[in-house]
C-alpha cells in the first residue's frame, strides 16, 4: 500500500475526525503556528493511537501565510530525501494537504509534475472520498509555494534535471493574421419595428439543504459496530470522543440527541462498557452470518 503523507494546516482547520487514519502507510504532520502552544484533549486522543507516525511542527513565524510557506518547504524536503533514496517505490508516495486555503492547488499540481500523488483536502473525510469537497477562497500565493518546492527539491543531489521547473517559460507562437471581411452594406430601414418582448430572467433556486436526521436506525448502528470491528485500535476511550465519531461515520448531519440515543443502546447491549464518561470495554458482537 502507498505511503501517504498527510499535512494538516493547524492554522486553518482542526480536524476532529483524525482517528480515520488507521493504518501504517498514513504519516501525519501537524503544523501548527507561534499561537498554538496546546493541543485540545479530544484531538490529543485522537491522535494517541499514531503513535511515532504523527509529528508536530511548530512554527515561530507570526504573519498572513508563514505558515503555508512552511508547509509547501516541509514538502519540498520530503520529496528531497525521496529523491535521495532512488527506490522506484518512492513515486508511489502521496502528499495531502489539509486546508481551506486555496493558494495550494498550483503547488500539488507541481508535486504531481514531479511524478507523486498530491492533492489538497479541506477535510480528513475529503481527503479519504468519504466527503463532498467544500467551497474554498483562493489567494495569491500559489507560484510563491511552487518555488519553494522547487527550491528544496533542486538542492538534493539525486533530483534529475528533468524533474526540476524550468525558468524560462515556453515562447507564445505568433497568432496567424486574420482577413479582414469586407464591410457590410447598411440594411435597409424597415418602416416598422416590432417591439421585443423581453422575458424576465428566472432566478436559480438555491439548492436546499438537507434536513438534520432526527433519529438514527439498525443500519447506523450496524455501520458503527462494523467500524468499531475494524479498527479494533482505533476505537474511542471516551464518550464524547465517540459521540463524534459516530456523526462523521453516519454523515454529519444529524442531530446529537440521536447520537446520544445510538450510544445508549449500545451500552444497553452490552457492546460498550462505560465508567462514568469514559470507556472501559468493547464487546464486538461477531458477524451474523
Amino acid at each position: 500500500m502507498e505511503l501517504t503523507y498527510i499535512l494538516v494546516d493547524f492554522e486553518n482547520v482542526q480536524p476532529p475526525d483524525m482517528g480515520l487514519l488507521s493504518g501504517e502507510h498514513f504519516q501525519l504532520r501537524i503544523f501548527r503556528g507561534p499561537h498554538q502552544k496546546k493541543l485540545d484533549f479530544d484531538i490529543a486522543e485522537s491522535l494517541q493511537p499514531h503513535g511515532n507516525r504523527v509529528q508536530y511542527i511548530q512554527s515561530d513565524r507570526h504573519g498572513k501565510n508563514a505558515l503555508d510557506f512552511h508547509i509547501a518547504f516541509y514538502m519540498g524536503r520530503l520529496i528531497e530525501e525521496l529523491e535521495a533514496d532512488g527506490s522506484p517505490a518512492c513515486k508511489n508516495t502521496r502528499f495531502v494537504v489539509i486546508s481551506k486555503d486555496g493558494g495550494f492547488d498550483a503547488l500539488m499540481s507541481h508535486v504531481q509534475s514531479l511524478g507523486y500523488g498530491a492533492m489538497k483536502a479541506a477535510s480528513i473525510r475529503h481527503a479519504l472520498g468519504l466527503d463532498e469537497p467544500v467551497a474554498e477562497t483562493g489567494i495569491a500565493l500559489q507560484p510563491l509555494l511552487t518555488d519553494i518546492v522547487a527550491l528544496a527539491v533542486q538542492s538534493s543531489p539525486g533530483s534529475s534535471p528533468a524533474s526540476q521547473p524550468t525558468s524560462k517559460p515556453p515562447a507564445a507562437k505568433k497568432a496567424a493574421p486574420v482577413a479582414k471581411a469586407p464591410p457590410a452594406k447598411p440594411a435597409a430601414t424597415p418602416k416598422k419595428t416590432a417591439t421585443a418582448q423581453v422575458k424576465p430572467v428566472k432566478s436559480e433556486a438555491k439548492k436546499p439543504t438537507a434536513p438534520v436526521r432526527k433519529s438514527l436506525g439498525p443500519a447506523d448502528k450496524e455501520k458503527v459496530i462494523e467500524h468499531l470491528r475494524l479498527h479494533p485500535k482505533n476505537r474511542p476511550v471516551k464518550r464524547k470522543t465517540l459521540e463524534s465519531h459516530i456523526t462523521s461515520l453516519v454523515g454529519g448531519n444529524v442531530a446529537a440527541k440521536a447520537v446520544r440515543g445510538l450510544v445508549a443502546g449500545l451500552e444497553n447491549e452490552g457492546v460498550i462498557k462505560f465508567n462514568e464518561n469514559k470507556i472501559d470495554e468493547y464487546t464486538i458482537p461477531k458477524r451474523k452470518k
